[in-house]
């Protein structure tokens, strides 16, 4: 794969800033560019030429600023770009136009270029953008940025539900892997399966337990192949299966209780028993994990969404 922009949307914020050492981090092991940008919103105000003037000149000055501080203390020379119009469309515009192959932005944060711009633009762009978002989020907003902090990426989490689109984000998760050499592991999180009732409880209880029984197996057998596939490759991998009511709370839980840097997963899948494992589940993730997640909107996705 040929990696050749990584782009890091900035609102102002020192919080938003805290995406761009992941950046420096990736775009080192894939010999990629880096490019920031923000963009200026228009300022609603009865004296809107003089406050407009000053909002376009503070932004220039705020990226100009930003690229000269990242080669002073990194020793990276990367471009820079101011937008304008709806935060979303202009930042999916510079992806189609840059060819931009990975997202790099933290999930929030509050600035003087908006009110709050990352954070509900983080889940429109994500929704719609046709490239890799990797969202970190900071453990608060008073954060001091360490441009030359070195992020590590030595274990990725990839939820998957058996479908082709969830498992075309095994690409980036590849990718993510050579950074650090790091390890890939395969998650199958088997729901509970719709209550078999009967009049006769043991029977009841019986079927319930073949049901998640077979389930299981079904879900241990497939995640044995996938693994299987990128041993062959040449990856360090491994796999796990685990039974949860909410496959969004089963992945979190899963992830805070083994050393995991990133979770990578499609925005949504459709497939096996899990019926919509990935979309609404990628979205309570990204809302619940303390840990950078990379959404990736399948090609097939993106056709089904444009229809």
């Amino acid at each position: 794969m040929l990696t050749r922009c990584i782009l890091v949307p900035l609102d102002g914020s020192a919080f938003s800033e805290t995406a761009l050492p992941w950046a420096f981090h990736i775009a080192k092991a894939w010999d990629a560019g880096v490019e920031v940008a923000t963009v200026h919103e228009p300022v609603p105000t009865l004296d809107y030429d003089l406050w407009e003037k000053a909002s376009r000149e503070w932004t220039d000055h705020y990226v100009k600023r930003v690229r000269e501080r990242i080669a002073e203390t990194v020793g990276l020379q990367v471009d820079g770009s101011v937008l304008a119009g709806s935060v979303p469309e202009a930042l999916e515009r510079l992806v189609e136009e840059h060819d931009v192959d990975l997202v790099v932005m933290a999930t929030h944060g509050r600035g003087p270029l908006s009110r709050a711009w990352l954070g509900s633009t983080a889940d429109a762009f994500v929704r719609h953008t046709k490239a890799p978002v990797l969202l970190v989020r900071p453990e608060s907003e008073d954060v001091e940025v360490d441009l030359a902090a070195r992020p590590t990426i030595r274990h990725i989490l990839v939820p998957l539900d058996g479908s082709r689109e969830a498992e075309a984000v095994l690409e980036w998760a590849r990718a993510l892997a050579a950074v650090d050499g790091g390890r890939i592991t395969l998650l199958r999180v088997f729901p509970y399966p719709e209550e078999f009732a009967s009049a006769y409880l043991p029977h009841t209880v019986q079927i319930n337990t073949e049901l998640l029984d077979e389930g299981r197996q079904r879900a241990r057998e497939y995640i044995e192949a996938e693994v299987a596939k990128l041993r062959d490759q040449g990856y360090e991998v491994d796999g796990d299966v685990v039974v949860d009511s909410s496959p969004a709370q089963g992945i979190v839980h899963w992830a805070g209780e083994h050393p995991v840097d990133v979770i990578a997963m499609a925005t949504h899948g459709r497939g096996g028993v899990s019926r919509l494992l990935l979309g609404s589940v990628t979205d309570k993730v990204l809302r619940s994990a303390h840990i950078p997640v990379l959404a990736f909107r399948p090609p097939a996705a993106a056709k089904e969404d444009e229809a």
